[in-house]
Formats: structure tokens, sequence, C-alpha cells
């Protein structure tokens, strides 16, 4: 299901931000940054934005912000960049100061460059967490694909790594 654009955005964002993304059933869907900056001591992701998005819809552009919780997250957590709300397809419309119970208590990301998992600052973690998304700047053509496949009731996730038990679409 496209993403309809709306106005575009150029500010500076925050970590609390939530924002609204528009399908083209337009209905609306919520998302959070929860994260800003540098990723990790090799900084892959400078400038790089951690966001949530939720299965959370609504008719209209304000969310019920005590609805966007973990536990109803859409798709795993993914890092992105400022130019989607340039464009319009992501657009700020609330902010709330996060708390811990805004955040899940571990960020697991598939790392294709040490096929394992790690956290959102690049820290190895033993096992893989779910939700578990990928370590990359996510694509504007990666995430309308997870975002459909979310949408239509099937499985969203990062990689298993290769000495996974479990292999991938396993869950």
């Amino acid at each position: 299901m496209p993403l309809q654009r709306m106005k575009g955005q150029r500010r500076q964002h925050e970590v609390g931000d939530v924002f609204a993304l528009q399908l083209d059933d337009s209905s609306y869907r919520f998302g959070r940054i929860v994260k800003i900056g540098e990723s990790g001591p090799q900084g892959r992701f400078p400038g790089g934005i951690l966001a949530y998005i939720y299965d959370v819809s609504s008719s209209a552009p304000e969310p019920d912000l005590t609805s966007l919780m973990p536990d109803r997250l859409l798709l795993p957590p993914f890092f992105t960049m400022n130019w989607v709300w340039q464009k319009g397809y992501f657009r700020t419309v609330a902010h709330e100061e996060l708390e811990a119970s805004h955040l899940l208590k571990q960020h697991c990301f598939y790392d294709a460059s040490t096929e394992g998992y790690v956290d959102e600052n690049d820290n190895i973690i033993p096992e893989r967490v779910e939700p578990c998304g990928w370590f990359a700047l996510t694509n504007f053509e990666h995430f309308q694909h997870e975002l459909d496949e979310a949408l239509a009731g099937r499985p969203v996730h990062g990689a298993y790594a290769r000495n996974s038990s479990e292999p991938p679409g396993a869950s």
C-alpha cells in the first residue's frame, strides 16, 4: 500500500518526536524517533534516526500517544534519514519525552558485516531478540516493501545469523 506524500518538513528532529505516515487509503499510521546521531564507535550512521512504526491506525493525523507502546510495533525498529520528512512521507505531529516504557528492553539488528546481532549502538549481543531489524540505513523502497508486508499480515524481520537455530521465517 503506497504512502501518500504530505507537505514536506525541514526541521531539527528530536528524540521523542512522533510522526504520521499516510497510506493510500487515507488512513494514518504513527512512528516515534527513539535515537538520533551516530551509532557506535564506527559511526556507521552519522545523522541516522532510529525509529519505531506502530500498528495504530487512525483516520486523523493526531495520534493517541498512550497507544504508542513497544508491544504495538508494526515493524522492527529501523534506521532512516531526514529526507523522508523533507519529501513528505513522514510528518512530525507531536512530541512526547521518552520514558523507559516507550522503549524496547533490548534493540536487536542483524548485522550483515558480522553475520550476527548488534544493538542500536553497534554492540554485539549474544542472541537474537525479537523484534529484530536490519543494522543498515533503510532506503525508501525497502521501507515501503516492509510496510506493505507488515500491513498484509506477513512477518517482517532482519535476517538470521548463520549460527542461528531458527531458519528465516520461523517464529
